[in-house]
């Protein structure tokens, strides 16, 4: 069988894969051996694929898992906000091949939602060797588009659920071309480059909200993202607290 012809961005290359154990791995196992920035890693199945937290993530054949191999040249803490460009890139992708019928909202820090229910989400790793700070990253996606998961702690949904019948070929050039534009933009402007746009899109802002994190949990409302891609929470009583990692949830 011949591999799909996907139309992509000058210096993009994609690697494609009928079955894999993950898109995230092979796009590192890439990186560990030099390939340069702008591979591609799809597959149609993977047989090991995970999100956050080491969470499964269920890899059902019609669905997109897409890696892409980076290699940025900032300290890793810049680097870990692409996952902000990744997600923008995404909604904005699916804007364009579902023609508008599908506007997704982008859920801090790395989820994309269509009526309050999961359709995208994404992991991002990082690699350093040879002395340096980030020598690579790898940027994951996966996104529900014929299927999604029953079994799972949050509602999620997919395109074809929302009434939107796509090519995953569209998306993923699509994506590439959305994403490589923002690339592109941060080069010049940085993280602020794309954080308007998010906020632009962000899902649950201004509405009320409880972060969890290791040591404590807050209870607020959603007012904004600080420079440095940290979540913003106003309390009640006015005082506002900069989240940089930990469990978000939106109150219905």
């Amino acid at each position: 069988m011949m591999d799909p012809v996907v139309r992509l961005p000058a210096g993009y290359v994609l690697h494609f894969h009928e079955v894999i154990d993950s898109t995230n791995e092979e796009a590192k196992r890439l990186g560990d051996k030099g390939a340069p920035s702008g591979a591609l890693i799809w597959a149609r199945r993977q047989q090991s694929g995970r999100g956050r937290r080491g969470r499964e993530w269920k890899s059902s054949v019609g669905n997109l898992f897409l890696s892409l191999l980076l290699r940025p040249d900032c300290p890793l803490q810049e680097a870990a906000r692409l996952t902000f460009l990744s997600a923008l890139a995404m909604a904005e992708a699916i804007d364009i091949v579902t023609q508008g019928q599908v506007a997704p909202k982008c859920k801090w820090p790395n989820d994309l939602m269509v009526n309050d229910c999961k359709l995208c989400g994404i992991l991002l790793e990082s690699a350093s060797v040879s002395g340096r700070d980030t020598d690579y990253l790898v940027i994951g996606t996966g996104v529900n588009i014929a299927f999604h998961p029953e079994d799972v702690e949050r509602p999620s949904t997919s395109l074809a659920d929302q009434g939107a019948m796509i090519r995953v070929e569209d998306l993923i050039s699509a994506y590439s071309f959305r994403i490589d534009d923002l690339l592109a933009q941060w080069q010049v402007r940085g993280f602020d480059a794309v954080r308007e746009s998010w906020l632009a899109r962000a899902y649950g802002f201004g509405a009320p909200i409880v972060a969890r994190l290791s040591e404590r949990t807050f209870n607020g409302t959603f007012v904004g993202l600080d420079h440095g891609g940290s979540l913003i929470l106003k309390d009640d009583t006015g005082v506002e607290h900069v989240i940089g990692a930990g469990e978000v949830f939106f109150k219905s």
